[in-house]
């Protein structure tokens, strides 16, 4: 059977910096250099972007945002040893942010580190047990029949989430519960008519879970 790729992990952006009090002059000046990150990350220059980041840390360095803002930025930037590293900082000054644990996962699991992104996973949604998107970034990584489980509940938090649907699909496939399977492939189909990938699949269960049923009246 036709295997569809699991969706892109779901890195949790948060580029909105709150500046701390400082004299006005500095807040200006923080301000613009704020301004200046997202701007360039924005256009996708991360170096630049990265580049102001590490200036604003230098004027406000115990603003947790800004350390995840930095992470956020040397990710896209290929350097996931310096975003994991800019997310611990991140989470020293706030270990109660769900957002920050969930970026981490997804920089420790590009590392080879799945057992510790699989913790940072679970410490995000301990904090936050209502982000969807850290279910299917779970589901990735869990044992079958616990990865169901996480797709699952990504579904109930988030009833539209095409990319959970089709990711249970896939597992539920795979797992041979072709029932289950189709109505979790309709569901994403329903919702996004334009992935043929997944009509392919759905196709090719259906067709899997009809030779069943013609074995089991022979």
């Amino acid at each position: 059977m036709r295997r569809i790729q699991n969706c892109p992990w779901s890195l949790l952006i948060a580029l909105s910096v709150s500046l701390g009090p400082a004299l006005p002059a500095l807040a200006q000046s923080a301000q613009e250099i704020s301004q200046e990150a997202i701007d360039a990350y924005l256009a996708q220059d991360y170096a630049t972007s990265a580049e102001a980041w590490r200036r604003l840390i230098e004027l406000e360095p115990e603003n947790p945002d800004i350390h995840n803002s930095l992470g956020v930025t040397l990710y896209f930037l290929g350097d996931l040893e310096g975003a994991a590293a800019a997310y611990r900082q991140a989470l020293e000054l706030d270990p109660n942010s769900p957002n920050i644990y969930n970026n981490l996962g997804v920089a420790l699991v590009q590392q080879g580190d799945i057992e510790g992104a699989i913790a940072a996973y679970r410490s995000a949604v301990d904090l936050d047990p209502t982000m969807a998107e850290v279910y299917v970034n779970l589901g990735h990584l869990l044992p079958e029949e616990e990865a169901v489980a996480a797709y699952q509940r990504a579904t109930e938090l988030k009833p539209d989430y095409v990319e959970a649907y089709t990711n249970l699909g896939t597992i539920l496939a795979n797992l041979e519960r072709y029932e289950a399977a189709i109505a979790a492939y309709e569901k994403a189909l329903d919702l996004d008519p334009t992935l043929t990938t997944v009509a392919d699949n759905l196709e090719t269960v259906r067709e899997r879970f009809a030779d069943l049923a013609d074995e089991s009246t022979d």
